[in-house]
């Protein structure tokens, strides 16, 4: 009989198993299921970028067609009890000169407040100090976007500086706001 902890359980690398969640690796037909909680989280909200709207399927389609970015990786959030998808985590800008890496986060909207992209963004900091060797996971989040920043501030991320008037959003520009976080000040990295 298996413990429900054993790494044979899980389709992932032991780094990416914690308490109740474990993180994949994103194949195409995850991103239509993450792609949905993005259209129904307010796009424009999520980010200071145009979106880019299109349909789940669409989505889907587009990554498998999409060439492999070395310096990109998404992955699935999911919840050990009964791996339910709930929330996707990406890096990208990945830097190994700076030995730095953008963070990115997603939870599915019934499943904010939880605590699961706290859990979910500790195994991946952890990953990239650890396995990566990086110094430094950063990521940038709107003013406006109150439980991004208290997460942010949560994890230990500073505050690095502000982005003024850089995210228009319901018919006003906000400020956007830059945390990072470094191997030495990350108080989990050697759970």
């Amino acid at each position: 009989m298996t413990k429900k902890d054993d790494f044979s359980l899980y389709p992932t690398i032991p780094a990416m198993i914690g308490k109740d969640l474990y993180l994949k690796v994103m194949d195409a037909d995850d991103f239509e299921t993450t792609y949905l909680w993005f259209l129904h989280s307010d796009p424009q909200s999520q980010t200071c970028h145009q979106p880019i709207l299109t349909t789940p399927r669409d989505m889907s389609e587009n990554v498998r067609k999409k060439e492999k970015n070395p310096n990109t990786a998404d992955f699935i959030i999911i919840f050990k009890e009964n791996n339910r998808p709930v929330g996707k985590l990406r890096y990208f800008n990945l830097n190994m000169l700076n030995r730095s890496a953008e963070l990115a986060y997603l939870i599915a909207p019934d499943d904010r407040g939880k605590g699961y992209a706290k859990e979910a963004l500790r195994l991946l900091i952890r990953y990239l100090f650890i396995y990566l060797g990086l110094n430094k996971v950063y990521a940038q989040t709107a003013s406006f976007n109150e439980p991004s920043v208290k997460l942010l501030k949560s994890l230990d991320f500073r505050l690095d500086g502000t982005l003024r008037q850089h995210h228009f959003y319901k018919g006003i520009l906000h400020d956007d706001l830059l945390f990072s976080l470094l191997k030495f000040e990350c108080n989990f990295v050697n759970e």
